[in-house]
């Protein structure tokens, strides 16, 4: 009975979850408290458009440095990240896309 009424409550709700996307870095730099990128979703149906993201304190300079190069030379980074995790969720892990 209580499965059942799960059910129904969460009937239709999609839940976010952590996925990769190639993405193009429209911004990149160091805030007051933290680092922060905006990024747009490159796939055929972009997820996000110009999104703010942030970045880990732990790993801050060093993907702001990804990001930072990406700008820079004009390439793709792929990032996992929940784009539904709250206004600007944070970015687990950041790869400079070669051969584009």
């Amino acid at each position: 009975m209580l499965i059942g009424m799960l059910m129904l409550i969460f009937q239709g709700i999609a839940f976010a979850e952590t996925s990769w996307f190639t993405c193009k870095v429209e911004l990149a730099g160091p805030g007051k408290d933290y680092s922060s990128v905006a990024l747009t979703d490159q796939s055929e149906t972009p997820v996000f458009t110009g999104k703010w993201f942030t970045l880990p304190a732990d790993k801050s300079r060093e993907m702001l440095a990804v990001a930072l190069v990406a700008i820079n030379t004009n390439k793709q980074v792929v990032v996992v990240v929940d784009p539904d995790a709250g206004a600007y969720p944070e970015i687990s892990d950041i790869y400079l896309l070669a051969g584009q």
